[in-house]
């Protein structure tokens, strides 16, 4: 090629961005690299993002309009689930949120610092029983009013999507229930295997068996 067909590049951006249309394409990597804008769902997201952005979302609604009563969602939410199991302990309350006793116990005090929970002694008298006040109840009443106010019938498609996704509740509760139990199984005969393992060496190796703690006896 000679010297008159040489096209001349054109000169380099300060920035180093290529100045070359086709670079720059070649650059932006097209769409599935683009940078997503705010309020954007990219479609490569996973399903638990998803999940955890639409909580998100929803929470910061109902917050906005349960703040005027005092209450989050949380703690609307332990004190519906109190009154559906009424009476109920903490352990079976952090159970059913799936939360910690830890965590639960700071929404539980502050809805019994506003009147709206009280608790008594357990029957076991170990654990204390969970009960909703007259309080409690009224603000639950006023809470559900709130939620309602200014929503429209939900749609087909949410009503559906309402189904899938207390079945998907349901499908990871069994799962971890399911892993649970296997774990346990699990250390029960690792312990068992450990046992048997050292009773089957001290046999091999002729040592004794090893003797109990001494356990000294009370002077008659």
């Amino acid at each position: 090629m000679s010297g008159r067909d040489q096209v001349p590049k054109p000169p380099p951006d300060p920035a180093g961005r290529p100045t070359d249309p086709d670079q720059q394409q070649s650059a932006a990597g097209g769409p599935r690299h683009m940078k997503a804008q705010p309020g954007t769902v990219p479609e490569q997201w996973a399903t638990h993002r998803l999940v955890s952005i639409a909580a998100r979302l929803d929470e910061r609604r109902l917050n906005r309009r349960l703040a005027r009563l005092g209450l989050t969602t949380g703690s609307l939410d332990a004190l519906e689930t109190a009154a559906q199991l009424e009476p109920t302990t903490a352990t079976d309350l952090a159970e059913m949120l799936c939360v910690s006793r830890q965590s639960l116990g700071k929404v539980l005090r502050r809805l019994q610092s506003l009147g709206f929970l009280t608790k008594e002694p357990g029957r076991d008298g170990r654990s204390a029983d969970i009960y909703l006040t007259p309080e409690g109840r009224a603000v639950l009443s006023a809470a559900g009013n709130l939620i309602r106010e200014g929503t429209e019938a939900e749609a087909p498609d949410e009503v559906l999507f309402r189904r899938q996704l207390e079945q998907h509740i349901l499908r990871l509760r069994n799962s971890e229930r399911n892993t649970a139990a296997r774990h346990k199984n699990s250390d029960r005969q690792n312990k068992n295997l450990s046992t048997t393992g050292a009773t089957r060496w001290r046999q091999q190796t002729g040592l004794p068996d090893p003797k109990p703690p001494f356990k000294e006896q009370p002077r008659q």
